[in-house]
């Protein structure tokens, strides 16, 4: 893989961690799409955040949420145009205080050194189905 592409996604997580909002912003393309998996505590199918403004209201969401949350790549996969990034998801509610703690499988587009695309799968074979791929 592409060292740069391996230091984009590494970057993102990291200021996704940090809850850094205009770091975060600073990685995605103007016209990027974000389709999370998990968002509000719990499994949220069709949620779309477009454009930098959409990643801000993913961000704010999150922070609403979840009173910790830490995504850590564990294994990152360049698989032609797209980067495959399974990731170990721990987090705990602000409100209720249970914890999470799940694997999810993360699909990226890089363009021009910055994220166009993310869609997040909770198994990993619907992420290789949308890279049409099984193993």
């Amino acid at each position: 893989m592409p060292p740069g592409n391996a230091d984009i996604l590494r970057r993102l997580f990291d200021a996704f961690n940090r809850q850094d909002a205009a770091a975060v912003r600073e990685l995605w393309t103007t016209d990027c799409e974000w389709r999370p998996a998990i968002i509000g505590g719990g499994v949220l199918e069709g949620a779309v955040f477009n454009g930098h403004s959409g990643l801000g209201e993913f961000m704010r969401i999150q922070g609403d949420t979840w009173e910790s949350v830490n995504a850590s790549p564990v294994t990152i996969r360049e698989i032609d145009n797209r980067v495959l990034v399974e990731v170990q998801l721990r987090a705990v509610g602000r409100a209720s205080g249970a914890p999470v703690d799940q694997i999810t499988w993360n699909v990226f587009e890089i363009r021009d050194g910055k994220v166009a695309s993310g869609r997040s799968h909770t198994s990993r074979e619907d992420a290789l189905e949308a890279l049409d791929l099984s193993e």
